[in-house]
């Protein structure tokens, strides 16, 4: 049994890493927040699936997505072809958000997978493998490929109304590339990778390493001089000179985020001045037989439900219009209660906070939309789409706010709130369980 010390990424709460059962999962038992998964050792499931998804990868960007005729005209899209638009109609930070969420950060997901675990699998080692693994952390949230259909499905319904729509391989491949990829994440277990590309003689800190505190207070890591890793969730021991690197995947650790706070209320200011060129300005200009009209996110949901395409108009709505509202109000206020060191319901506002982290990458919806539509629609005055400035401070306020969560270190909700507990006795102190599907 495991007798190795795991501290909340959300609290800094210890707890004693223990085997649980398959299925379930264990949680922070201060805050809630997930820890760990049971364990799994198998590397041949998910090597399979990132194979697939490779291939599948290479089938979408290869072959068209999507077939426009009318008028006798007949145009083609690729996946790249929406960076290509946004280019050529200069806007360079549409093309490259698009690029990175669409193409890059997903090929570099599915690679690096790859590259790890074939040697994990023949048992061997390759050079670079935990820097490779570490890059994971970052790529992970840009990988946008399951949103990218949503904005496929719902340009789809836009062109359906005038003109003939023919799906391509490559819409087929992004549709199986969706769940393949999801695959590969659950069947893998990513502490059981960490374990098996660490240097072998590598020491992870146990009990015996705890300081006696006398003081209230002592569940947190950083009381016991400890510190976690925010790349690999490591339990490290503090570094003396204020240096401190993970001996697991060699990424720096801190205590806590520098400046965490300031910064993300900085990005969350910006994304809110953003947010109102965002909804009046128009995300795109729609040319159909020689009339042109503007369409903003509102009118564009309007559309939708006159067309009666009223699920889509419900995604489209609560994805470009509700979620970064709420998004906006609840990091606000989570920020704003640890600014003023409320303490209340802390267990929910870490909550809160993990769900907004989660939500806001679902806004880029229309983004990705306008990009297919430009790419595909472009037969003059007959009929033609381009973007318009709404969308790019759209894509900033999704960014922005995406990246201020990112900034704020959600420790800083239980440290500012002076939370105190009594010393607990890790010989007994265990996570909560649940029992979740693996």
């Amino acid at each position: 049994m495991s007798r190795r010390l795991i501290a909340c990424e959300h609290c800094d709460y210890l707890h004693v890493e223990e085997d649980i059962p398959a299925g379930s999962v264990a949680c922070c038992a201060r805050c809630g927040s997930p820890l760990y998964s049971s364990e799994q050792t198998r590397f041949d499931k998910p090597l399979a699936f990132a194979l697939t998804a490779l291939l599948l990868f290479v089938i979408a960007n290869i072959y068209p997505v999507l077939t426009f005729g009318m008028e006798g005209r007949v145009e083609t899209n690729t996946l790249a072809s929406g960076v290509l638009t946004f280019w050529d109609e200069g806007f360079p930070f549409l093309a490259f958000m698009v690029a990175v969420t669409s193409i890059l950060a997903p090929l570099l997901l599915i690679v690096a997978h790859i590259y790890v675990l074939v040697p994990i699998w023949l048992d061997t080692s390759w050079p670079g493998m935990q820097k490779v693994w570490r890059v994971l952390a970052v790529v992970r949230p840009w990988s946008m490929l399951d949103v990218f259909l949503i904005g496929l499905l719902v340009a789809l319904t836009k062109l359906t109304d005038f003109a003939q729509v023919i799906a391509g391989p490559a819409f087929v491949a992004i549709c199986c590339l969706i769940p393949t990829v999801l695959l590969m994440n659950v069947s893998l277990d990513g502490r059981a990778v960490w374990r098996r590309i660490a240097p072998k003689s590598l020491r992870y800190p146990d009990q015996d390493d705890l300081k006696p505190v006398h003081e209230e207070g002592g569940v947190e890591a950083r009381h016991h001089g400890l510190l976690s890793c925010h790349t690999c969730a490591m339990v490290v021991i503090e570094d003396p000179s204020g240096h401190t690197k993970c001996p697991r995947c060699g990424d720096a650790v801190h205590q806590r985020k520098a400046r965490s706070l300031s910064r993300a209320w900085a990005l969350l200011l910006t994304a809110i001045i953003l947010y109102v060129p965002a909804n009046v300005f128009p995300i795109m200009k729609v040319t159909y037989l020689g009339k042109s009209e503007a369409d903003t996110i509102l009118s564009g949901v309007a559309a939708l439900t006159a067309a009666g395409e009223w699920p889509i108009a419900i995604v489209v709505f609560t994805a470009s219009i509700l979620v970064p509202i709420v998004k906006i109000v609840l990091l606000g206020w989570v920020y704003l209660a640890t600014y003023l060191g409320l303490s209340g319901p802390l267990r929910e506002r870490t909550m809160i906070y993990r769900i907004t982290e989660l939500v806001g990458r679902w806004s880029m919806v229309d983004v990705f939309m306008v990009s297919i539509l430009a790419a595909l629609v472009k037969l003059g005055n007959i009929a033609s789409v381009h973007p318009g400035f709404g969308a790019v401070a759209f894509c900033g306020v999704v960014i922005l706010t995406m990246v201020s969560a990112m900034a704020f270190d959600p420790r800083l909700i239980w440290d500012r709130a002076g939370m105190r507990t009594s010393v607990i006795s890790f010989g007994s102190d265990r996570a909560e369980k649940q029992g979740t599907p693996s």
